[in-house]
């Protein structure tokens, strides 16, 4: 089997601080076949002009599109439904990619074609690239190796840029949903994890990064809420929402890291 394609959709507003690190971290993959789209929302900080600059070098990977849109939510979606590869996935505009990040998800998919999904470690950084929260990405990374679904139902151990796709997958599964504020992406990783959970890598695959202007952190409160309703969909175990209850507590209690 030849190395699949890997499709990357990058949302973004406004975040000309963190875009072309962003960036960077795609096309320096050392990766043979994969595409970018980027969904700006009609930035006006400077972002659309790093964006030209790197559409401008890598026009065969990258693609771009800039208009007023119904914010993150939708700007993923129409990138995904662009999308070619075999393999999709998305990261925000102030996250990075980790070297060999493409190259180990190839390696899961040549290894297991039938999987649905791929999920690796990730790190926490905060706005100036310094790793934060590393017990809270211990802990995570402990229920990453059990890979078990209650264990997802309990609490969300997925680091979202450490998360690809199959396309097979996301024309079942898919679209992502959330609000106008943000993507829950947790609601389609238990419907995927329904079905079959995901190949996982013990390699550190991205960085996320949470300082004040992210939604993560502005918003953990309704996200947090938001992430309540979800699991009580997909499970009528008192018993695991009862302990999905105390993860998001605990996430409360220290700013919504967990």
């Amino acid at each position: 089997m030849r190395p699949p394609k890997i499709s990357v959709v990058i949302p973004s507003f406004n975040k000309a601080r963190y875009i072309e690190k962003t960036l960077g971290s795609v096309v320096n993959q050392k990766y043979s076949d994969f595409e970018v789209f980027i969904q700006d929302g009609g930035s006006t900080d400077g972002t659309l002009q790093i964006i030209k600059k790197y559409a401008k070098k890598y026009p065969k990977v990258i693609k771009f599109e800039s208009k007023k849109d119904k914010g993150q939510l939708d700007a993923i979606n129409k990138g995904m439904r662009k999308a070619n590869g075999e393999i999709l996935t998305y990261i925000n505009a102030d996250d990075i990619f980790l070297p060999g990040a493409f190259n180990e998800i190839s390696r899961l998919y040549l290894t297991d074609s039938d999987s649905l999904w791929f999920a690796g470690k990730g790190k926490v950084i905060n706005s100036s690239g310094k790793e934060i929260a590393k017990l809270v990405t211990q802990y995570k990374n402990l229920l990453l190796l059990i890979n078990s679904k209650h264990f997802l139902m309990m609490v969300n151990y997925l680091m979202q840029p450490s998360v690809f796709i199959t396309k097979k997958a996301w024309k079942k599964f898919g679209p992502f949903r959330g609000t106008l504020d943000f993507v829950t992406e947790y609601d389609l990783w238990l419907k995927i994890a329904n079905h079959k959970m995901p190949a996982v890598s013990g390699d550190y695959l991205s960085s996320f990064r949470i300082e004040s202007s992210t939604i993560t952190k502005k918003s953990y409160k309704a996200l947090l809420a938001e992430d309540q309703k979800i699991v009580n969909r997909y499970t009528p175990s008192r018993t695991l929402l009862w302990l999905h209850k105390l993860h998001n507590f605990a996430r409360t209690v220290i700013g919504g890291y967990v």
